[in-house]
């Protein structure tokens, strides 16, 4: 587990897991066990419930539940509960993010800032991932089998943000279905086919984007899917936390959404709107560094805040990323998916 600076300077791990999935479960599994990883403790209705997700992510998404397996036996932890733990994160936990991507003739930029309590610092990672069978990817995350966002060996980038909205049956949750989407999706209409077909258990927007410029945002909610493209004349689009789509609105609880989510967006729009989408490396830094609508976020009086940037551009791809709050944290090359071979 990596350790926790000051804010804002945060010192991530960086894994690199290649293997069956069983395999990197143990893995990782063995490296976190000699760091004293133990689970908190579980409430009687989230075993219940992660126990009915099992079921839908064994019909999906099989071979990840190899890896929580796997993962479980290094650690000395029943799968039952580490299953439980993994398949509900996201159900009722509330964090804030901002993402957009932008086409033009010579790149397709992804940008994403991931909000959360500062307390999670010290289990921010970005792995390498090469499973076998599935798409290499970098992916970053503060949970240790899911992921939050990233970029495949395909050149396809996701990140997702939550929603605060009517929750529903047993499904899958954020962290699976962007595993899912970074090891077996290679363009943007695959990524929507999955989130479109899957009964899922968090409300989530994800912003889906791939190195042949295909963009989308899809909405997505226990109740209803609904997938926004770029508006008529635009070669970008933005996504936070909360629902954009009209038709998506009745399901979303209006009482619990994020008061900054909608000037977030609006902030972003405006910036990407006033380069007509022509956004370079330095454009998305000025983006998500800014302070302006609280794109770069320092809620300190809750200590909350972006815990690390990135800057993609898929058609290469590269990775840059500001591993604490942009606004005082250098973004630094990634080059690991380009060095990674298989094998």
């Amino acid at each position: 587990m990596p350790l926790c600076t000051v804010q804002g300077h945060l010192a991530m791990y960086h894994p690199r897991l290649r293997g069956t999935y069983h395999q990197i479960g143990v893995k990782y599994g063995i490296a976190l066990r000699k760091q004293g990883f133990k689970l908190p403790q579980l409430e009687p209705e989230t075993m219940a419930l992660g126990l009915q997700c099992e079921a839908e992510v064994k019909v999906a998404f099989p071979e990840v539940l190899e890896e929580v397996r796997g993962f479980a036996e290094a650690v000395q932890e029943p799968y039952e509960r580490l299953a439980a733990f993994i398949l509900t994160v996201g159900y009722r936990k509330p964090m804030a993010c901002s993402s957009f991507a932008s086409v033009s003739d010579s790149s397709v930029i992804f940008g994403r800032n991931y909000d959360f309590y500062y307390r999670l610092e010290k289990y921010c990672e970005t792995y390498l991932t090469r499973p076998k069978g599935a798409y290499a990817s970098l992916g970053t995350t503060d949970i240790f089998v899911g992921r939050e966002d990233g970029v495949n060996e395909k050149g396809l980038s996701v990140s997702m943000h939550f929603v605060a909205a009517q929750l529903g049956t047993p499904g899958i949750n954020f962290p699976i279905a962007v595993r899912f989407i970074l090891d077996k999706c290679a363009t943007t209409a695959e990524a929507v086919s999955f989130l479109s077909r899957v009964k899922l258990l968090t409300a989530n927007n994800y912003l889906i984007a791939d190195r042949s410029g295909a963009l989308a945002v899809v909405e997505a909610s226990p109740g209803a899917v609904r997938v926004r493209s770029p508006e008529a004349g635009e070669s970008f689009i933005a996504a936070t936390n909360h629902f954009v789509h009209p038709e998506m609105q009745p399901f979303a609880d209006a009482t619990k959404t994020d008061p900054d989510s909608e000037i977030r967006y609006d902030t972003i729009m405006r910036s990407l709107r006033e380069v007509r989408g022509r956004v370079t490396e330095g454009i998305a830094k000025r983006i998500l560094s800014s302070h302006e609508g609280r794109i770069c976020s320092h809620l300190d009086y809750i200590k909350f805040g972006t815990l690390w940037s990135e800057i993609i551009d898929l058609k290469k791809p590269t990775v840059l990323r500001a591993e604490g709050a942009p606004c005082k944290t250098t973004y630094r090359p990634d080059k690991r998916l380009q060095a990674s071979k298989p094998g």
